[in-house]
């Protein structure tokens, strides 16, 4: 049985966390813009349910993401709207993106990395560079980090690993871990995760969460092995071209 209470909880954290450059709110959707970083930050999240026409919603979405020279995505979960999901297939949205979310109580951890509270120059240039940003991307992905307004602690091994925590509340997010190819299965991975959970609970956080792709076996493999299980999935769904909804509606 999904836990709707748990899914809004976890959004609600995430929603805190993780800031897009931009978010305006319509008829209780939530419209993100963060330059075209992440799909989470550059998508709709449909936090309430509807009370004016669908059609009308996604005109006022679709033109304000064409303002900004993006698709318009909706991202949707367990807990949104009912009916949704099928009324934008009817659409000819399409799937994509298909994320697992974990969560796993948290301890006391012995991971042995320094936690700074603020990201130093070592810690920009390794997250980006083992993400592998370009420049539209790290200004982005930077201003979501500049935007943090909750305690948030930073590892950086440099050239190596790298990793984010941000407490909201008894949650705390991990975002950014990552680990450089020629380095995996080192225990770096371990060590970043470890040494950010035990930071949390320091600041009084019980419960954790992270998300990961669905069709990436080896991480969700990892997350278990630290006592991580799936809570639910979210996904998207993306509105095809102009041209081909125009093809679409004269056949």
């Amino acid at each position: 049985m999904t836990d709707l209470a748990l899914i809004q909880s976890i959004e609600s954290a995430q929603y805190r966390s993780w800031k897009a450059r931009e978010c305006v709110e319509y008829d209780g959707w939530q419209l993100r813009f963060a330059d075209g970083f992440s799909r989470r930050g550059n998508s709709v999240y449909p936090a309430e349910v509807s009370t004016v026409p669908l059609s009308v919603k996604l005109d006022f979405c679709r033109d304000w993401y064409r303002e900004r020279s993006l698709d318009l995505v909706v991202r949707q979960n367990p807990a949104t709207e009912p009916g949704l999901d099928e009324r934008l297939a009817a659409a000819g949205f399409t799937p994509e993106g298909d994320t697992d979310v974990m969560t796993a109580t948290i301890g006391r951890r012995s991971g042995g990395l320094e936690v700074a509270d603020a990201p130093l120059p070592d810690w920009w240039a390794t997250t980006a560079a083992l993400w592998n940003l370009d420049s539209d991307g790290r200004r982005g992905w930077k201003a979501i980090i500049d935007g943090v307004d909750l305690p948030a602690g930073f590892v950086c091994v440099p050239e190596t690993a790298a990793g984010l925590a941000i407490v909201a509340e008894e949650w705390v997010g991990l975002f950014e871990i990552v680990v450089a190819s020629e380095q995996r299965r080192q225990g770096w991975g371990r060590a970043v995760t470890e040494s950010l959970l035990d930071w949390a609970t320091n600041l009084g956080a019980a419960q954790a969460y992270l998300q990961v792709v669905a069709a990436n076996t080896a991480a969700i493999e990892f997350y278990r092995s630290l006592g991580f299980t799936r809570a639910y999935g979210y996904w998207y769904r993306r509105e095809p071209p102009v041209t081909e909804r125009q093809e679409g509606d004269a056949a």
